[in-house]
């Protein structure tokens, strides 16, 4: 007989039929979550981490994961829902810390209703119905889908760090390198719009958002200004502006620095 892992219920045959329609764990998880909060993508650029966020219904987890190693650092969520709802995003967040969350067999959802019982052999619910644990499973789908995208944002970050701890420091420059140094301004700024213009600004417009260049410092500091929806955005600050640099530097110069008034103000 095939067992489907979300859609089977979850127990022992020979399990103890709970008394009540919690186990005394997720009211206790429930009431006072250790791992309730967010996280954000200065935080993750602090700790040199990926954050890696990943949804479904009510529940929405947060996790900082070491990009060298894809272990999770830190984790918190979110749950917007009712008792189960927190205890089982306390359940995934406790579990998650400290382990490679792409390892398919980090935890499964037996794991996760294992360590809501109060017993090993009493279920966690009196009665539990079918989609009950489905979000320990599209929690995981989630966040392996979104993770490859904030890897590489957190190490074009940290990239980008080890530049501004020396910026002029350009030594090891290959000839391409030297030669965008020795380009006229105005020329440098019109590639620059150009890659904008190709491959920054559509994805922007369609969230009703721009970007306008100020100015660029010695070849290689640019100073933007995020315009519309994306002027008050933490995504204009952390990850669209990650990205951002890390376009300009594999289309044009590696010693790209971009820096946005716009985010400052945000985040002052």
């Amino acid at each position: 007989m095939f067992y489907n892992p979300i859609t089977t219920k979850i127990g022992l045959m020979n399990s103890k039929t709970p008394t009540k329609a919690y186990s005394q764990k997720i009211l206790d998880l429930a009431s006072a979550p250790k791992h309730r909060g967010a996280y954000f993508h200065e935080d993750a650029k602090d700790k040199n981490m990926a954050l890696v966020e990943g949804k479904y219904r009510d529940l929405k987890v947060y996790w900082l994961v070491n990009p060298e190693t894809d272990t999770v650092f830190s984790a918190k969520f979110f749950a917007y829902g009712g008792t189960l709802s927190l205890a089982i995003g306390e359940a995934i967040c406790t579990l998650v810390e400290g382990h490679n969350f792409t390892d398919p067999g980090v935890f499964s959802i037996q794991d996760i209703e294992n360590f809501l019982r109060d017993t090993p052999d009493t279920p966690a619910l009196a009665e539990e119905k079918e989609d009950t644990f489905t979000a320990v499973i599209e929690i995981l789908k989630e966040t392996r889908r979104n993770y490859p995208d904030a890897k590489n944002v957190a190490v074009a970050t940290q990239k980008a760090s080890e530049i501004k701890n020396d910026p002029r420091d350009f030594s090891s420059l290959d000839e391409a390198g030297k030669k965008w140094l020795d380009t006229p301004k105005e020329e440098q700024l019109k590639k620059i719009e150009e890659v904008l213009t190709k491959d920054i600004r559509p994805g922007l417009n369609m969230d009703g958002g721009d970007i306008t260049v100020l100015d660029l410092e010695e070849g290689y500091k640019l100073k933007v200004n995020w315009e519309g929806a994306c002027g008050g955005c933490s995504s204009s600050a952390g990850a669209t502006l990650s990205y951002l640099e890390d376009k300009l530097r594999k289309e044009l110069f590696e010693g790209l620095k971009v820096e946005s008034d716009s985010a400052q103000e945000f985040y002052n």
